[in-house]
């Protein structure tokens, strides 16, 4: 197989990043077409290996998938071409649509509109939490870990990351000491 370009590796992930709606889910079908049918850069199991590891780190499949496709075309250049050009059309569409938005943000018809996106998204938010709370906060134990996270957020400078890995490790020893209580 002949040495393929990293301008044609880019313009591919481009074509598949315009068409690229509805997550990155939706990139295998593209990919199968794109690389596997139409240029035969790789077997369709390569494809389907290079999918299910993307899968398994963390980041956006497309993102992901774009990366390790691109690595087996080219190495580190080839995951940076395809990187660059699924997420290019979705980069220009925001800035696009940023454009358009800050020359019509400050119309009437459009800060009402905002307003009440504003508040359904508010109450979409407390929805989620009431769902929550009902299946997680059920015991003595967990509103205690409630309070407590609430507390820890509210009044102390900790990153959520690190109250959220010292709650994961305060249950499972919890959970722990409290199985082997009613063994």
């Amino acid at each position: 197989m002949k040495k393929i370009s990293l301008f044609e590796i880019f313009k591919i992930f481009f074509i598949i990043g315009i068409q690229l709606l509805g997550g990155g889910y939706v990139i295998v079908p593209l990919l199968k077409k794109y690389i596997v049918e139409e240029r035969n850069w790789m077997s369709e199991e390569e494809l389907i290996d290079y999918y299910a590891m993307s899968q398994c780190i963390p980041g956006i499949i497309a993102g992901n998938i774009s990366i390790c496709t691109g690595y087996r075309l080219r190495g580190f250049m080839g995951a940076v071409a395809a990187i660059t050009g699924i997420i290019a059309p979705s980069f220009i569409a925001i800035i696009v649509l940023a454009n358009i938005l800050s020359s019509v943000v400050n119309f009437k018809p459009v800060k009402d509109a905002f307003f009440g996106i504003r508040i359904s998204v508010i109450i979409l938010v407390l929805v989620t939490i009431k769902d929550i709370w009902q299946k997680s906060v059920n015991s003595i134990f967990t509103y205690i870990m409630f309070f407590l996270i609430l507390a820890v957020l509210l009044f102390l400078p900790v990153s959520p990351a690190i109250v959220i890995v010292f709650s994961a490790l305060i249950s499972l020893i919890f959970y722990k000491i409290k199985g082997v209580k009613n063994d």
